[in-house]
């Protein structure tokens, strides 16, 4: 390669695309994209395979799994146009959902400084909107050693190929926002459909990977550090699992 070449490494690329190497090769396993080699057998990614990564990248933020990506991929009538117009539609969501937030923020500093209090709901609407961190919690940091010990890693990349740490982290708010209702209404039934579709798509379906991650969690709640900040908390995971067991009873 010269210093010209439009070829980028696998470091490079994954840096450019804001994913890890791993998740490369992931993609690359499940067939979503082939990278080439130079004479001395490393991979390198040219023009062609960043577009097809871009277009892995967003389909999986939009909330597919891999197996769906393929299948996406693998269509002949689907363009570049097309995934700019569902990429165009992830990021509105977005926006509103950061003027949401914005507007909450705003209102209710405006009430603090009239000197007013502010309502459990609106803390809770707070809460929801603006409480979500990107930075690696504590206890994640803690549970490493289970989760080494529980996946393998294979597994371990697979997972951070597929996690969409903001949609885990709307869905277990909301969780949380139902928290006292009836599991059988609407709303938690809704949620309950969203939790088994993200829950699908961590795991690939894959039941043993499922159980691993229950593992994980439990080990997760006996530590008394790591149990403090785990978002997935026992009241979350009965309420959930009580809400699955009514849209289930109801879909049969």
């Amino acid at each position: 390669m010269t210093a010209c070449t439009p070829f980028r490494t696998a470091a490079e690329t994954a840096c450019l695309l804001g994913v890890t190497v791993k998740a490369l090769r992931v993609f690359e396993r499940h067939g979503l994209v082939q990278a080439q080699r130079t004479a001395a057998g490393w991979r390198v990614y040219g023009p062609n395979e960043l577009l097809r990564l871009h277009q892995v990248i967003w389909l999986k933020r939009l909330g597919l799994t891999l197996a769906q990506i393929a299948a996406v991929l693998h269509d002949r009538s689907v363009d570049l146009d097309r995934l700019l117009a569902l990429q165009e539609e992830v990021l509105l969501d977005r926006k509103r959902s950061i003027d949401q937030a914005l507007r909450l923020v705003r209102t209710a500093r405006a009430k603090l400084m009239l000197g007013e209090s502010l309502s459990s709901d609106e803390l809770i609407a707070l809460t929801k909107e603006t409480a979500m961190t990107r930075e690696t919690p504590d206890w994640a940091e803690r549970i490493s050693p289970s989760i080494d010990r529980h996946l393998t890693e294979a597994e371990r990349e697979e997972l951070k190929a597929r996690y969409d740490g903001e949609a885990w982290e709307r869905l277990i708010a909301d969780t949380k926002s139902l928290l006292g209702t009836d599991p059988a209404a609407p709303a938690a039934l809704v949620l309950a459909g969203r939790w088994k579709a993200l829950t699908a798509g961590l795991t690939g379906g894959n039941q043993a990977v499922k159980e691993k991650l229950e593992h994980i969690q439990r080990d997760a709640w006996a530590d008394p550090q790591a149990g403090q900040t785990f978002p997935v908390t026992p009241d979350v995971l009965a309420f959930v699992r009580a809400a699955v067991a009514k849209l289930d009873a109801q879909n049969h």
